[in-house]
């Protein structure tokens, strides 16, 4: 799905490659000032025009969001899905006056998962029977790239100073990274280890298909 997804939009961008020696030579101006919300978060862009065609944008988003889920094994992971994402995006617009435009990005990507895993009673975690005592506390992590690629298609409506923007697009954080650890005094048995190792890949593989983060945002601009 991914291959199809990134063919389709190298072949959208095919017009702003070619257009981009035209952009390098244009007079920059700034374009809009707004707010967005999108599932990367609550955000702020600014605009800069460079002709009738091309936009370029730098872009905040953040949000924090309480994450709870209970594995087949009985652990209640409770924690935080933290989305933190500062880039740029180029926008291509097909029609001088059209709304439609594609627009390909870069950002420093800091969305991260944190979870506390807990229990009652004996569990089996990663396959392994233990004990409370052998299991301890359980603190997991996910991370994913530092930078990230962003592809999308969106449109944008003025109203007199005001300016309506939709936009869809996929954020390619890649595989996500999950740690593990144990706070427990038995930590280092390898019966122990190797269930919380077996814990980790199971978790890992839990949220492999975060690696393609659909991002679909809605955003109020004041243009200039």
């Amino acid at each position: 799905m991914r291959s199809y997804l990134l063919a389709a939009a190298a072949a959208a961008l095919l017009p702003v490659a070619a257009l981009f020696p035209v952009a390098a030579q244009a007079q920059i101006a700034p374009d809009f000032a707004g707010v967005r919300v999108s599932t990367l978060g609550v955000g702020a862009e600014f605009g800069l025009k460079l002709n009738d065609h091309f936009t370029v944008r730098a872009i905040g988003n953040g949000a924090n969001f309480g994450y709870h889920d209970t594995t087949d094994d009985g652990i209640r992971y409770d924690g935080d899905l933290k989305l933190a994402s500062y880039g740029a995006q180029v926008d291509y617009r097909f029609a001088a006056n059209g709304p439609l435009y594609v627009t390909a990005g870069a950002y420093k990507n800091d969305n991260k998962v944190q979870a506390t895993g807990r229990y009652t009673g004996n569990v089996i975690v990663g396959g392994i029977p233990l004990t409370p005592a052998q299991v301890g506390v359980l603190t997991a992590r996910a991370k994913f790239d530092d930078t990230v690629p962003y592809l999308g298609l969106g449109a944008r409506w003025p109203v007199g100073h005001l300016e309506f923007n939709l936009e869809a697009g996929a954020y390619f954080q890649g595989r996500p990274r999950v740690t593990l650890t144990s706070d427990s005094i038995y930590a280092n048995d390898p019966n122990v280890q190797t269930a919380i190792e077996n814990e980790r890949a199971s978790l890992e593989n839990d949220i492999k298909d975060f690696k393609t983060y659909p991002a679909l945002t809605l955003g109020l601009r004041y243009k200039f």
